[in-house]
């Protein structure tokens, strides 16, 4: 049988007991509602993953007219798909990390394996495009990547593509600009030529009038040449005058081939300087391809396609 005084001793201790038990679980609730409210924490959306780039550098080339040179770092991570999208320009991505599956909604895409052989894969068509690939999409090619790994897929990428376009245009949205085609004959106004053996060297002046559906369209075209038996680089300044008086000024970029039949093919890229009237603050690029049958300062016809962006 206890001891009275004992029992008394075992009733205060078992109560002292259930109030520190309860003075305890009281704190640690205030505790842990003083650091997060439970409900507060599950209604508040996890952040959404997207896409990052670290950029590296970025030119404007003199022998790309019109257009920018990126160089940059794409990290995806795990489970993110890109929007559908094209490149206003030429891009080449060599995945560094992680396994990119690219899927390839139309057009071509070159892919180059790590032992450096090139495949053309036309699309529609999906891929799995691993470290030490590279692949070069143009501007014709629309398509998209996603990430279904567990870790990031780290792709460097180099670009070059208008000067303003942006890096990825999504697919439904036109290019940065409006189309500007025109196809023109110019004749030689006036030549400073020095001909010094097989080396050619000098400028020429040439004009001519072209159409478009506002009217007549004055060209006049300042350019130097540096030829070696017919062949070798020219650059200049093409100037576009509208009937309505507005001016369009570029600037080209290009490569004069003489073949064995004695004619001559251009190819130049052009870039937008600016202009007046509804070319005001245009930028732009685009190409300039044509032909002369005969020598310098005889009549070239000429192609200009351009992507203009008032």
């Amino acid at each position: 049988m206890a001891h009275p005084h004992r029992t008394r001793l075992l009733a205060r201790g078992a109560r002292h007991d259930r109030a520190l038990v309860v003075g305890l679980v009281v704190g640690l609730v205030v505790a842990l509602s003083a650091v997060a409210p439970v409900g507060a924490a599950a209604a508040e959306p996890a952040p959404t993953a997207t896409a990052t780039r670290q950029e590296f550098a970025e030119a404007t080339p003199r022998n790309a007219p019109g257009q920018t040179l990126y160089f940059q770092r794409v990290t995806i991570p795990p489970g993110l798909a890109l929007v559908p999208h094209f490149h206003e320009g030429l891009q080449l991505g060599r995945v560094v990390r992680g396994t990119l599956t690219y899927e390839i909604i139309s057009g071509t895409v070159q892919r180059v394996d790590r032992s450096g052989r090139t495949e053309s894969v036309t699309g529609p068509r999906t891929i799995r495009v691993r470290p030490g690939e590279t692949l070069i999409e143009d501007a014709s090619l629309a398509h998209t990547g996603a990430n279904r790994s567990r870790g990031p897929v780290v792709i460097d990428v180099a670009a070059l593509l208008g000067t303003g376009a942006p890096l990825a245009t999504p697919l439904g949205q036109p290019a940065t600009g409006t189309r500007v085609a025109l196809t023109v004959e110019l004749l030689s106004q006036e030549t400073r030529l020095t001909e010094l053996g097989t080396t050619l060297y000098g400028w020429n002046r040439l004009t001519g009038t072209a159409t478009d559906p506002s009217g007549p369209v004055t060209v006049e075209m300042q350019a130097s040449v540096d030829y070696t038996s017919g062949t070798g680089p020219f650059s200049g300044f093409v100037t576009f005058t509208l009937a309505d008086g507005s001016v369009l000024g570029t600037r080209v970029e290009g490569l004069a081939t003489r073949g064995t039949d004695g004619t001559t093919q251009f190819a130049a890229t052009v870039g937008v300087l600016g202009g007046t009237g509804r070319y005001a603050g245009a930028t732009g690029t685009g190409t300039f391809t044509g032909a002369r049958a005969a020598g310098v300062g005889q009549p070239v016809t000429v192609t200009f396609s351009l992507t203009v962006a008032p």
